[in-house]
């Protein structure tokens, strides 16, 4: 009857591990297939392939930036932040077709694409205020004008964290479904899931990254909050009424934090989900035009 019973266990528990297996395959499996399957730049690989790509750091000891950028490198720079996860290559299209009259600029973020720390890793950071340091030596004026910044989803408020860090080196702040309200940070269950440490042990790194950020999120927009009044740039906010991602309650946020700003409009796009950049890059395009004018 024990060895029966130590039996029925072993059985019992093979089955558990085994479903544990499973679900965490499962949960990689979803988050593999729905990062493929976001919408993307229409650019060719071949035209993305033939960027200029170039690297900066911010002191001898930290990581290394690296970016891509086209353009005439003597006028007035666009700088692109990309969401979670992502690279620079989101920003392709921004790039093989430049807004005339400016420099774009599209960087990997620490921890994506082909940035990396000094020991040569792809080192996720889910600091807000890191990923800015990063991003500030690329903030140089030319031809009077200080750069104009795009920010995407979680590029969103890392933009913001820059202009409000360096408000005399930010000539104007675009913001694109950009999560900024701590309010909003609700992960559903398969998040909840995905952002484990179980289940982020079986990741490739860069999803591995991106699962680190989103389970930081909340504290480091509640971090931000007290920041963003310190933004006095001119500031556009685009976002989509039917986001699932980033809900359209964080362009109201904006608004409301951002007091110190010159200007401050909302872009609503009426059943808009959350990939601006690659459905209505039109809208992003026209907000730069606007801010064109901005010193």
């Amino acid at each position: 009857m024990r060895h029966q019973a130590h039996s029925h266990f072993r059985v019992r528990r093979r089955w558990k591990i085994a479903g544990a297996a499973l679900c965490i395959g499962a949960v990689v499996a979803a988050l593999c297939i729905s990062s493929c399957s976001m919408p993307g730049p229409v650019s060719k690989p071949e035209q993305i392939a033939a960027l200029q790509r170039a690297s900066i750091e911010s002191s001898p000891d930290a990581p290394i930036l690296s970016y891509l950028h086209a353009g005439n490198s003597s006028d007035p720079c666009i700088i692109y932040i990309h969401g979670t996860p992502g690279s620079a290559d989101a920003w392709a299209d921004f790039l093989t077709d430049p807004v005339p009259g400016f420099e774009a600029i599209a960087v990997d973020r620490l921890g994506f694409g082909h940035s990396r720390d000094r020991k040569g890793k792809r080192t996720g950071v889910d600091s807000f205020e890191a990923q800015a340091r990063a991003i500030a030596p690329l903030l140089v004026e030319r031809d009077c004008h200080w750069p104009i910044l795009v920010g995407h989803s979680l590029g969103g408020p890392i933009a913001a964290r820059l202009a409000a860090m360096y408000p005399d080196r930010v000539r104007a702040l675009v913001i694109v479904a950009g999560s900024l309200d701590p309010a909003e940070e609700k992960p559903g269950i398969g998040q909840e899931i995905a952002t484990t440490d179980l289940v982020r042990f079986f990741l490739p790194q860069t999803l591995d990254n991106s699962m680190g950020e989103l389970a930081a999120a909340k504290q480091q927009t509640e971090l931000l909050a007290p920041e963003l009044a310190k933004v006095t740039c001119p500031v556009i906010v685009i976002h989509g009424t039917t986001d699932e991602l980033v809900p359209y309650e964080n362009a109201a946020y904006a608004e409301r934090m951002m007091t110190n700003a010159r200007s401050l409009s909302v872009i609503t796009l009426q059943n808009q989900g959350h990939f601006v950049p690659w459905e209505r890059p039109d809208t992003i395009r026209q907000a730069i035009e606007k801010l064109r004018s901005a010193p």
